[in-house]
């Protein structure tokens, strides 16, 4: 699907080629029942269910309301092949061989981040990360183009909007690939946007609400900096969510998301 601003690069970033063994591949295929913890004692399986349309606050992914005490961030998430996957909740260990809890193959994680070098001066130049998985095509690694505003917050967000428009494209052709027969084929049932933003997460899951309730002016009475971005950014989630995929955004401490920043930074170096 051709997008705005659309030059992707696959970029090699640190994973452990032992990840992508066949000893995962048989521990990493479990049928999606997350957010089910604690919710309806008649049924093992509940399948993640899609927030209403403009429930921004439920865009908030929170480990702690879903997962044991037990699951660290880096459980929370399992590669596997080319992606990354979320843990099922219920996992009781990891598997001994491949190291990982059991995951869900039908809710997938994709990191995003923004660089800017001379941020708020003369001269800024700015690019955006985006990570699916180890060596996996969709990774990006790509300069702003000149007419967009050089900072570092318009990179984040136009690196959540290229995210949100592979989650569709995957949408599709995990569709197609379901009504071909294929192997790949089946339901993408969530979306994890993970980015260590404060500003793009409780943008998208706090501050959007206020904004649109006051017209897109912010509390000192300007108008909210960057709204068409935000703007375009929930018309992609509610495109999805009108599939019933869920779309949620996870923040997470900088450190947790270094293979989205070694994407943005590594397009700023080869500038």
């Amino acid at each position: 699907m051709p997008r705005r601003h659309q030059k992707r690069r696959k970029t090699r970033t640190r994973r452990d080629t032992a990840e992508e063994s066949d000893t995962e591949e048989m521990h990493s295929n479990c049928p999606s029942t997350l957010f089910s913890r604690g919710t309806d004692d008649s049924s093992n399986s509940s399948r993640p269910q899609s927030p209403q349309v403009n429930q921004i606050s439920g865009r908030r992914f929170d480990p702690a309301e879903l997962y044991p005490k037990h699951f660290t961030l880096d459980d929370i998430q399992v590669p596997w092949r080319d992606r990354v996957f979320l843990a099922c909740p219920g996992s009781p260990r990891k598997c001994p061989d491949c190291n990982r809890h059991v995951s869900h193959t039908d809710c997938i994680v994709i990191a995003i981040d923004g660089a800017c070098r001379n941020n708020g001066r003369y001269g800024a130049r700015a690019s955006v990360g985006v990570y699916h998985g180890y060596n996996n095509g969709w990774n990006e690694s790509n300069l702003l183009p000149p007419e967009e505003n050089q900072t570092n917050q318009v990179a984040e967000l136009v690196a959540c909007e290229r995210a949100l428009i592979d989650a569709q494209t995957i949408q599709n052709l995990w569709e197609e690939g379901a009504e071909n027969g294929e192997d790949r084929g089946g339901k993408l049932s969530m979306v994890v946007i993970k980015s260590d933003s404060e500003y793009v997460v409780r943008g998208m899951t706090e501050w959007l609400s206020k904004w649109k309730a006051n017209g897109w002016i912010n509390a000192k009475g300007l108008p909210v900096t960057n709204r068409e971005y935000f703007r375009g950014i929930e018309c992609l989630v509610e495109s999805l969510e009108e599939k019933q995929v869920s779309v949620k955004f996870w923040h997470v401490p900088r450190e947790f998301n270094q293979d989205a920043d070694q994407l943005a930074k590594s397009a700023l170096f080869d500038d």
